[in-house]
């Protein structure tokens, strides 16, 4: 059975194969940094932030690996507004089968 360090040090090494992300805000692509991740219990998350500055039609969401590879990816289609800020996560579940 894992272990909770077994857990934690599998999340830091996923973690450690993540760059950053990229989106798609009105059919341009951009890249952003991972705002901030966790770890809770076997659950990591990984989370991008939108601030105010950013609106319109976001899409996309991409995590991606240090080889420029897609890690994991959200087809999301999200209508942002300039008054409000975005969370986006990611959330993977590290299971024993």
């Amino acid at each position: 059975m894992l272990t909770p360090t077994g857990i934690n040090k599998t999340a830091q090494a996923v973690l450690g194969l993540i760059s950053h992300a990229t989106y798609t805000l009105g059919g341009v692509t951009s890249t952003a940094a991972i705002y901030k991740t966790e770890v809770e219990q076997n659950v990591l998350k990984v989370y991008l932030f939108f601030d105010e500055a950013a609106a319109g039609q976001f899409t996309n969401f991409k995590l991606i690996d240090k080889d420029g590879e897609v890690f994991a990816d959200r087809p999301d289609n999200i209508t942002k507004p300039s008054t409000k800020g975005l969370w986006i996560m990611f959330k993977f579940a590290i299971v024993e089968v």
